[in-house]
Order: structure tokens, then C-alpha cells, then sequence
């Protein structure tokens, strides 16, 4: 007849030993190759939607009208906050079944609520807008010859047109007009263009100290996990192998000499 009580112990400690085996440091290795991951997921998640968000802001800065414009910055300094809460939620809900996976698989206790990880910190404040560049002067008197020139077009023209340029009062004024119109047009889109274009730089300085402050926020928080898992997980294990070794010292000599 089979003796079924040595075949229990000879297959039980054969599970232990081969628990023995994957309790013998394994885990460090998988803790740093879980971690190693969750980050590279978290910075490329984080890369793209910044991405995302510049795109978006971009579209605003080229289309969006003045009121639009003003609130841009605003706009994208919450998003960036938005951006970054949901990225640090997406990091821990990936991380958590992974760690604890490492425990799950050594049958190690470490506790409900295990592993606890750390909290984000939001970017903090957006940087302040550059102040407008102090342009030379010998700019800014070229810039006004130009604009001289094209109030004076309409009078320029009007011989081309068979029409005297400056002995025709009845006509003067309104090329005058039609010039002052030119030179208010151009100086309005002029304008417009410099305000976006500090808009522009301003969205990109707001997106770039976000990058950096997820960025680093990011191996702060992996820094933590790493010294606070790995402190968990050495000393589930080395609880385990005690459990393992008493358990295989009190098994049954019969079972001992069948393994």
C-alpha cells in the first residue's frame, strides 16, 4: 500500500525547499527591476501629455482671441497641476500589484495596506513672465521710419494713379486718412504678433519647470519606495525563512530520508 502521509511530506518539503530557494534575495533584484520600469511608463505617460498640452496651448496662442490669450497662462498652469496628479495616480496604481506581487509569490507577510507609497507634490507655482526685451534704440527708430513710410504710401501712389500727390486738397485728406489707417493697421498687428509670441515663450517656460518638477518629483518618490520596500521586504523574508526552517526541522524523519 502507498504510504500517502510520506508522500505529503516528501511533496511538502520539496515545496519548502523551493520556497527556501526564492527567499534567498531574489526579491531585490525585482524590486529594482519593478521600479526601473514604473519609471520609464510614468516619464513616457508624462512625456506625452505634456506634449499633448503643448499642442493645445499652441492652438489657443494662434487663434484664441485677446481675452483668450490673457487666460491662457492660467489655463495651463492647472492643467499642468491636473496633468501631474493624474500621472502620480496612474504611477502608484501601476507600481502597487507589481510590489506586491514580489510578496504574493514568497508568501510573505507585510501587512494590509501594503505598500504604501508616497504622496505627490504638485509642480508648484508657474515661473513669472519674462519682462519684454529692452529693445536699441537704433531699432526702434528703423521700426518708426518704416511706419512713416506707410503712412505716407497712399500719397506716393496717387501718381500712379494720374492724381497729384500734393496739389489735390480734395484728395490729400483722404489719402492721409487711408495712411493713418495703413499705420494703425500694421502697428495693431505688430503688437499682436509680439504679444503672442511672449505668450508663446511664456506657455513653454510654464511646460518645461512642469516637466522638470514632475521629472524630479518622480525619483524622489521612487527613492522612498525603494528604501521603504526593500526595508519591508528583507525583513518578510528573513521572518519566512525562519518559518520555512522550523517547519522543515519538524517534518517527520521518514519524510526527510524519501526527499
Amino acid at each position: 500500500m502507498p504510504d500517502r502521509y510520506a508522500d505529503a511530506v516528501v511533496a511538502r518539503r520539496r515545496e519548502l525547499r523551493e520556497l527556501r530557494e526564492r527567499l534567498g534575495g531574489s526579491h531585490r533584484g525585482e524590486l529594482r527591476g519593478c521600479l526601473a520600469l514604473s519609471r520609464l511608463t510614468a516619464a513616457r505617460d508624462a512625456e506625452r501629455a505634456l506634449a499633448d498640452l503643448r499642442r493645445e496651448a499652441a492652438e489657443h496662442v494662434r487663434c484664441g482671441d485677446r481675452a483668450a490669450r490673457r487666460r491662457l497662462p492660467d489655463l495651463v498652469a492647472a492643467a499642468v497641476d491636473a496633468l501631474a496628479a493624474d500621472a502620480a495616480a496612474r504611477w502608484a496604481a501601476d507600481l502597487a500589484p507589481a510590489l506586491r506581487r514580489i510578496a504574493t509569490e514568497r508568501e510573505l507577510a507585510v501587512g494590509p495596506g501594503w505598500p504604501r507609497l508616497p504622496a505627490a507634490s504638485p509642480p508648484g507655482p508657474p515661473p513669472t513672465d519674462e519682462p519684454a526685451p529692452d529693445r536699441p534704440l537704433l531699432t526702434r527708430l528703423v521700426e518708426g521710419v518704416a511706419l512713416g513710410r506707410l503712412a505716407l504710401f497712399p500719397l506716393a501712389v496717387l501718381p500712379l494713379a494720374g492724381l497729384p500727390a500734393l496739389g489735390g486738397p480734395a484728395l490729400a485728406p483722404l489719402a492721409v486718412v487711408v495712411g493713418l489707417a495703413a499705420l494703425a493697421v500694421a502697428t495693431c498687428a505688430r503688437r499682436a504678433a509680439a504679444e503672442r509670441e511672449r505668450l508663446r515663450r511664456r506657455v513653454e517656460r510654464i511646460v518645461q519647470a512642469a516637466a522638470v518638477a514632475i521629472e524630479a518629483d518622480l525619483d524622489r518618490r521612487l527613492v522612498e519606495v525603494e528604501l521603504a520596500a526593500s526595508t519591508a521586504l528583507d525583513a518578510a523574508v528573513l521572518r519566512r525563512r525562519a518559518e520555512v526552517d522550523r517547519e522543515l526541522a519538524a517534518l517527520a524523519p521518514a519524510g526527510a530520508g524519501r526527499g
